[in-house]
């Protein structure tokens, strides 16, 4: 099932609407499946997961999945300025 993680080497600041999910590698006709994903955010923020679903985290809140909920396909932080981290598995 697990290909492989992904995620920030360090603390990361946000830019507007910024995707945190690579775009799929040039050969792949799908892109990435997150089957689970952990994302930690330092100051309060708007997020839009899966491109469908807009939530607001408190600062230090964060978001995470496992392998029994819907994969992260893309996970957008709406606010810049925002020091973040994050990790998942594909």
């Amino acid at each position: 099932m697990a290909n492989g993680y992904l995620g920030t080497n360090k603390v990361e600041i946000s830019v507007q609407n910024q995707e945190i999910v690579p775009p799929k590698k040039e050969k792949w006709t799908l892109g990435y499946h997150l089957y689970k994903f952990s994302f930690l955010n330092h100051q309060n923020c708007l997020v839009v997961v899966n491109q469908e679903t807009e939530i607001y985290l408190e600062a230090g809140q964060g978001f995470e999945i496992d392998r029994y909920d819907k994969p992260i396909t893309s996970f957008i932080i709406k606010n810049a300025d925002i020091p973040f981290t994050w990790v998942g598995a594909f």
